[in-house]
């Protein structure tokens, strides 16, 4: 029971936060936007907080999930239970030849992270330009009679039901990896790979597996994106602001805590919403100011992140698993 601690305690909080807000449709919407953000962006964190793989390009899983989605509704009438499977399986696939060629050619670090934002614009671009995709209007997905069949619901409950259960399944996913065999590989490559290498850790094998289920994590979260809102554009799922946004929870919230992002996404996210309620249309870069200040802050003040503060901050912590790693540390 203690091995899942990290799992365990975020998810009743997550729990008791869409309990909370339950009754009310506005809380319930920044419920389900910050669960999903926060959930990709533990897995984005699998990869680049445990294993030291900065990318830049997560957005093309995430679209990958949202345009097999929407396509196979809108095109072929194809319910989630057969277009979340393909599109799991279809970014399984593309992280594993876009994997296998940077880590053929031994690129890590900074050209890793350029290497991945390339497919990603190259993704995008190839969208944008596509008419039986939307082009860079994107698609709406039409209403249907079955609603369950389709997952379209008039309230707005059962999706941050859905999205709870998703950011449990990926804390419990988590955390069982990085507490085994294969997270401690992890560890091993990102604090210096040519040691790990060197004592027989078969770095291109666990490199691979963390940036396929990164992958695939993320392309789950595409899918339940199209799901929900029944809407999909390349600005929103293919962009690189959905890139760094991960990054930027993770770095908030404390790169190598497995719920470090969640709760970078659980800060921004609400404040960046209630600021621009609050202050009007006015002020809509508001958000991206508040981002930029708690950067600049943490920076300084708090290079571990937030997460990492509280474990330091709090003696119990510790035991809620996994090692905060200073930023900048986990790009070699």
């Amino acid at each position: 029971m203690n091995r899942f601690l990290p799992a365990i305690v975020p998810s009743l909080l997550a729990a008791a936060i869409f309990a909370v807000c339950l009754g009310d449709p506005y809380f319930m919407e920044i419920f389900i936007h910050t669960a999903l953000m926060g959930t990709i962006s533990v897995a984005w964190n699998l990869m680049a907080g445990f294993t030291g793989l900065i990318s830049l390009g997560h957005s093309l899983f995430f679209g990958i999930g949202a345009y097999v989605v929407a396509y196979g509704h809108i095109g072929f009438g194809l319910p989630p239970l057969v277009t979340w499977p393909l599109a799991v399986v279809l970014a399984a696939v593309m992280a594993l030849a876009i994997g296998l060629l940077c880590f053929r050619y031994g690129l890590r670090g900074y050209f890793f992270a350029i290497a991945t934002l390339a497919f990603s614009e190259v993704a995008f671009l190839l969208v944008s330009a596509t008419p039986w995709l939307g082009r860079s209007d994107g698609m709406m997905m039409p209403s249907e009679d079955e609603t369950l069949l389709y997952l379209q619901f008039l309230e707005k409950w059962p999706y941050g039901l859905m999205v709870l259960g998703f950011l449990a399944i990926t804390l419990f996913v988590g955390q069982h990896l990085v507490s085994s065999r294969t997270g401690f590989y992890w560890r091993a490559l990102r604090d210096n790979e040519g040691a790990a290498e060197a004592l027989g850790v078969p770095a291109m094998r666990y490199k691979l597996i963390a940036f396929v289920v990164s992958a695939v994590l993320t392309s789950v979260g595409g899918a339940f994106f199209a799901s929900t809102f029944a809407f999909v554009d390349p600005r929103s799922t293919l962009g690189v602001d959905l890139s760094i946004q991960l990054l930027v929870f993770s770095i908030i919230g404390g790169l190598g805590l497995l719920w470090g992002p969640l709760l970078g996404a659980a800060l921004l996210i609400p404040l960046g919403e209630l600021l621009r309620t609050a202050m009007g249309v006015g002020f809509n870069g508001v958000n991206i100011v508040v981002y930029a200040v708690l950067l600049m802050t943490l920076a300084l003040l708090l290079p571990q992140g937030l997460g990492g503060w509280l474990k330091t901050r709090f003696p119990a912590m510790p035991r809620l698993g996994g090692k905060p790693i200073r930023q900048g540390d986990a790009v070699q």
